[in-house]
């Protein structure tokens, strides 16, 4: 079969389909920081900020939305040594790290989430990301755009060489994740400013159609 087809006549094509639409989702992560001469002491109190900030953001959250832990690290630090010194690196203290993950569909309280975990404890604020949770209606619309600008380019091909388009032999898709990255990175600030001001814009759903077509 594979050779029949090769030895067809054919015109592959490549169409691109694009849909705007507005993100319903919104993931962002959260991190208490906390820094003591020893690693219990680091530890205990990052376990009391990061549940002051993990309950104060559940509180915010709708009931489909979640909060979960990304990440946990307790590191040492050291002193820095200057140059030509050669002596070992001496342990100073110890950081706790503690990173949560909140994914929400309130993507309109996305600042009053980001200025609740703040005022709560939490000292940094990164990977903020928006998306649709149902992205399948516009990926249909992106690939039906894709199938008929694949279509306008054939057509347009064959125009050109004088043949004739006589059915599709083959075709594959392909879609790009639907994700809008921000680049989000803040420590803590005062508690009197006015709401964070985030704005989710639109985002692209992208779907590409790879079209071979039999020419007579």
């Amino acid at each position: 079969e594979d050779q029949a087809v090769a030895s067809k006549r054919t015109i592959a094509v490549t169409g691109q389909g694009e849909v705007q639409a507005v993100p319903d989702r919104v993931v962002v992560s959260f991190a208490v920081e906390t820094t003591a001469a020893r690693a219990g002491e680091a530890a205990a109190e990052n376990a009391k900020r990061s549940a002051a900030v993990s309950t104060a953001l559940k509180a915010k959250l709708a009931a489909e939305d979640t909060v979960t832990t990304s990440r946990y690290v307790i590191e040492p630090r050291y002193d820095t040594t200057r140059t030509g010194e050669q002596r070992e690196p001496r342990i100073t203290g110890y950081v706790a790290r503690n990173e949560v993950t909140v994914e929400s569909r309130q993507i309109e309280q996305v600042g009053a989430l980001v200025d609740t975990a703040i005022g709560a404890g939490a000292n940094r604020v990164g990977g903020l990301q928006f998306t649709l949770a149902k992205r399948a209606d516009a990926l249909h619309t992106a690939l039906e755009k894709a199938g008929a600008e694949a279509r306008a380019q054939a057509e347009s091909v064959a125009r050109g060489l004088g043949v004739r388009l006589n059915g599709v032999l083959s075709a594959s898709t392909g879609a790009v994740p639907v994700l809008m990255p921000r680049r989000f990175e803040m420590a803590a600030m005062s508690a009197d400013r006015a709401t964070t001001p985030i704005e989710p814009g639109e985002l692209t759903v992208s779907a590409t159609l790879q079209v071979t077509y039999e020419i007579e």
